[in-house]
């Protein structure tokens, strides 16, 4: 075989980077594949893993061991209403999530005003005490148009954001400059919490009235957090 056989049967290297050979005059592709924005998304799911992780790690045995997320079933002297269709299951578990988040904070905020070293982190925690009392309202009012009844299942477990029993019983024998390190810390990570599951809600929630409300949320929060550091600010 003489050398131009050679190099006729031969490929060069390189010669198939692709199984579709490129025409001159046709465009030639993007390697690089294009790659969407998912924050967004990441947040949404994020709500919805949070509280299914809450139910499969605090679920009890049990009435409540099978099923957890199954349709009510009839007990006692009354069947349960059917869920409202206007509302999602991600408007319905931010809902339960941010109703049980106010919930289990409301007692930490309840043991600044004895504790605290300055009036104003005394004085912060009283407003937040009210206003996430009345927040806590709006959510409630929202779960029962939803036809959302009976003990909220999330209030008992510990999740982000939550300040737990222990955190409490800590907290209560703690006085002044003591007191207002570890209560900032968990207050912090409370809002924190709170802010983030309210974007997902806006994310992919599906009712609009319930939309608004996790945007308003965000907002007032964000603020509350803005406060808090400002007086973190002004301390040292």
């Amino acid at each position: 075989m003489t050398a131009s056989g050679r190099s006729s049967s031969a490929a060069p290297t390189g010669a198939r980077r692709n199984d579709v050979p490129v025409r001159a005059g046709d465009p030639r592709p993007d390697p690089t594949p294009s790659r969407e924005p998912r924050v967004p998304r990441i947040l949404a799911v994020l709500l919805l893993l949070l509280l299914a992780g809450c139910s499969a790690a605090g679920q009890p045995s049990g009435q409540h061991a099978a099923g957890q997320h199954a349709a009510p079933q009839p007990s006692g002297h009354h069947a349960a209403a059917q869920p409202n269709p206007r509302y999602s299951a991600t408007d319905v578990a931010w809902l339960q999530l941010a109703e049980a988040l106010h919930a289990r904070a409301l007692p930490l905020l309840e043991l600044a005003p004895d504790r605290a070293a300055g009036r104003p982190l005394a004085e912060l925690a009283v407003r937040l005490g009210e206003r996430h009392e009345s927040g806590r309202d709006r959510l409630r009012a929202l779960l029962a148009q939803a036809r959302v009844s009976g003990e909220n299942p999330h209030t008992q477990h510990d999740m982000p954001g939550m300040p737990t029993a222990d955190d409490l019983r800590a907290l209560s024998d703690l006085r002044d400059d003591a007191f207002d390190r570890r209560f900032v810390t968990l207050l912090r990570a409370y809002l924190d919490q709170l802010v983030l599951v309210a974007k997902g809600e806006q994310t992919a929630g599906g009712d609009r009235e319930v939309r608004e409300l996790a945007a308003a949320m965000q907002r007032e929060h964000a603020a509350e957090l803005a406060e808090l550091a400002g007086l973190e600010g002004a301390a040292r």
